[in-house]
């Protein structure tokens, strides 16, 4: 049977050598804090400059609503040639003129009493609101991307590096496994057992190496960047603060998300729009008044039938007018009820998702919560899987315990350390989630988890 290599494959060296030279680059790169590639993301994401056009675009139609309110002003003007002729029984003499006529008039009206354009102009201002509670929501929606690439980055960074550890020091027992084979201190059994878990390792590697370039592509399209982006990292050593202060606010945050959700906010308008439409349907039986005032003159330079010599004339008029719809073939009874039937749905779209919202809300705070007992569970785990791979060395050094069993400790002590690691990473992200959840997330939130990191976090990885 052909015995495994104690030495790693061509194939495994260059993906070590790529992976390193990877590293390198991003290494070389200064590091960039999250709160800086979240202000490149607001920049360069297209989404927010859409949501800021169709903001521009709603303010524009609440305008054109209002304009329908205020008076309507319009110029005439025009000349035209006519040639007219006059038939009479006889004897009268027969008529006939070619002539010339110029006409210029000002009209003018003003609603009196239109309550459906007073109601559209409300309704515009709705969809407004709706339009803004999208962009706030698409803004919040992006800062929780964004940090949740950052801490994706930071997660497959410190897993290529605990996997890396793994690496080196499986093959620091593996080469210890093969000098005591060759004193004839120990079996072949657990050279062969340390070398099939150095391969096993390495291909974890493998996949971990993807997974890093998978999120600095993320990033990178969510910043714009087109260089390997470093991010900084959580120090070892700092406390992640208890989530008291967020749990306590849970009923307040509760009470409030009608007044701070955007998507609440925006479902709220979509029914104040419904229930305006509504009343728009109802207001199409009412009549209608306009005040209209017209000033027009009229010139005759060649004469008409009626006065042969030149002359011209100065009409001016102001009145009231009166507009009563009858019927309209059932048009407007159909109308209403299909207002009536979509605010009934806009009133059970708002109720949904206040229901999800309120639901969404309450799971982040039990991920809060869950996400720092984990951290403080898994640092006491952390301490003791280290205490028993060193205990595990010493047995192996004094040969009370086998090859298995180090590696075996080992694996155990960088798997708890990485599962420490992400639960510290996992806290910070979910203090954004439960934000998000409540529809308070801003950029000065993404700020204070940023001022947690630092670029140089010292010490990490003690193996």
């Amino acid at each position: 049977m052909q015995q495994p290599s104690a030495h790693p494959s061509i194939s495994s060296i260059s993906s070590l050598l790529a992976a390193c030279l990877c590293l390198v680059a991003s290494a070389s790169a200064p590091a960039q804090s999250l709160l800086e590639l979240t202000e490149q993301a607001l920049a360069h994401d297209a989404q927010q400059q859409s949501q800021h056009q169709a903001v521009v675009a709603a303010l524009q139609r609440v305008r054109q609503a209002r304009a329908g309110l205020l008076p309507q002003v319009g110029l005439q003007a025009g000349s035209q040639y006519s040639d007219s002729r006059l038939h009479l029984p006889s004897p009268l003499p027969n008529s006939h003129l070619r002539a010339r006529q110029d006409h210029l008039a000002v009209q003018a009206s003003q609603p009196l009493y239109r309550p459906v354009l007073r109601l559209a102009h409300a309704q515009s201002q709705q969809a407004l609101a709706v339009q803004q509670a999208q962009q706030q929501a698409s803004q919040q929606t992006l800062l929780l991307q964004t940090a949740q690439a950052y801490v994706g980055l930071l997660l497959a960074q410190d897993g290529l590096r605990v996997q890396r550890a793994l690496e080196q020091a499986v093959q620091e027992q593996a080469e210890l496994a093969q000098r005591n084979f060759a004193l004839g201190l120990t079996t072949i059994t657990d050279s062969r057992e340390a070398q099939a878990q150095l391969d096993s390792v390495r291909a974890q590697a493998l996949a971990l190496e993807y997974e890093l370039q998978s999120q600095q592509l993320l990033l990178q399209t969510l910043t714009g960047q087109h260089s390997p982006i470093k991010a900084w990292s959580l120090p070892d050593d700092a406390p992640l603060p208890p989530p008291d202060t967020l749990l306590q606010a849970q009923q307040d945050w509760l009470d409030s998300l009608a007044a701070h959700h955007p998507q609440l906010q925006q479902a709220q308008a979509a029914l104040e729009a419904a229930r305006l439409e509504t009343r728009k349907a109802q207001a199409a039986h009412r009549p209608t008044v306009d005040l209209q005032a017209s000033y027009a003159q009229q010139r005759n330079p060649d004469g008409s039938l009626s006065q042969p010599h030149k002359h011209h004339s100065q009409v001016g008029s102001v009145g009231v007018q009166l507009q009563v719809p009858l019927f309209a073939g059932y048009a407007l009874q159909a109308r209403e009820q299909e207002a009536l039937a979509l605010e009934e749905k806009a009133h059970s779209d708002y109720l949904d998702a206040q229901r999800k919202l309120s639901l969404a809300l309450r799971q982040s705070l039990l991920q809060l919560q869950s996400s720092w007992q984990q951290a403080q569970a898994l640092d006491s785990a952390l301490a003791s899987s280290r205490t028993a791979w060193q205990a595990n060395q010493t047995g192996y050094a004094v040969g009370v315990r086998i090859n298995a069993d180090v590696l075996q400790a080992q694996a155990n002590y960088h798997r708890t350390h990485y599962a420490w690691t992400q639960a510290r990473y996992q806290n910070l992200l979910a203090q954004l989630q439960t934000r998000h959840a409540a529809g308070r997330l801003s950029l000065q939130d993404v700020a204070g988890i940023s001022q947690q990191l630092r670029a140089e976090a010292g010490k990490r990885f003690d193996f």
